[in-house]
């Protein structure tokens, strides 16, 4: 049995602004799940026993596991759930207040990420994280885009994300000056080749890029390497079809045409510990170590050259 007072993980990783808390808490599960590739819903079975003092208990035991040193070099947290962080059943306002009050203060903070749907995103919310992070740190909401087809976003794969509820997004945003992180899959579905992949996610960073110009909105790429998942309503279907998962060349390559748009890429690798055994990315070509190390100091430095020769590409 899940202890409600411990988090789902924690972890340190480098990111293009420096030093990254990742952090998810162990609330009620998504009250969406829906979509048919996410396995995330299943690590909060039994959430329904998590109080809001449990949650502050999981914020203060994440932030014992760092020493100041390590603290006070923190630029940026990030904030998931199983669920979405601005769903107020699934994650208290009052819980969401004593983790910025325990953060706001962290001397380098630069950027609080939320990972949510974007029906949760209030603009009384966002005024109120404004006022009290303060000045200098920015609230970026995080949110599955995953494609920009909308059938293969919304049929295919269920996520229920509309141009229209993109757009309120970001006018919600650009007047309360916040960011958006926007998770693209790199060829979520095995309909789509690996070059139909890579088209289909380039066409997500135009359609995202356009978004962020017309309405003065900072965004920002996170993109994972579509891999199969257990507990998920789309494995059986992937297995069936002998999906391969994506190439690192192919992530190299997203990340090179994300750059050129002025829009910072981070590429996700890590699987959680959720996928199936020989069901995350591939490497033909390129030797898997170097390319993923290559990969992974991009995440901090962002500069296309420096990967590609790292990573022998």
């Amino acid at each position: 049995m899940t202890d409600p007072k411990r988090p789902l993980f924690h972890w340190f990783v480098d990111c293009s602004t420096g030093k990254e808390l990742v952090l998810a808490l162990y609330t009620l599960p998504c009250r969406y799940a829906r979509c048919v590739f996410c396995s995330l819903p299943s690590l909060a079975e039994g959430g329904d026993r998590v109080r809001p003092q449990d949650i502050d208990a999981q914020v203060d035991w994440i932030l014992s596991h760092y020493d100041k040193t390590q603290l006070d070099q923190v630029t940026k947290v990030s904030v998931y759930t199983a669920a979405s962080t601005l769903d107020q059943k699934c994650l208290p306002t009052r819980s969401l207040m004593y983790l910025l009050l325990k953060v706001c203060d962290l001397p380098a903070l630069k950027l609080l990420s939320l990972e949510t749907r974007p029906e949760y995103v209030e603009d009384w919310e966002l005024r109120m994280l404004s006022e009290v992070l303060g000045e200098g740190i920015q609230v970026e909401a995080a949110i599955g885009y995953e494609t920009h087809d909308p059938h293969l976003r919304n049929t295919v794969l269920k996520k229920g994300l509309t141009e229209k509820s993109l757009r309120m997004l970001m006018e919600r945003l650009s007047s309360h000056q916040g960011a958006l992180k926007a998770y693209v899959m790199l060829k979520p579905h095995h309909s789509l080749t690996e070059q139909g992949g890579v088209d289909e996610a380039i066409h997500g960073l135009d359609h995202l890029h356009g978004l962020g110009q017309e309405f003065g909105v900072p965004v920002s790429i996170h993109l994972n390497p579509t891999y199969i998942a257990e507990g998920c309503a789309l494995t059986d279907e992937l297995v069936a079809a002998g999906y391969e998962p994506p190439e690192l060349t192919s992530v190299i390559r997203v990340a090179e045409e994300s750059i050129q748009r002025g829009m910072p890429l981070y590429a996700g690798l890590d699987d959680e510990g959720l996928a199936l055994k020989g069901g995350t990315f591939q490497s033909t070509g390129l030797d898997a170590e170097r390319a993923v190390a290559a990969i992974l100091s991009f995440n901090r430095h962002q500069d296309v050259a420096r990967m590609k020769r790292e990573a022998g590409a």
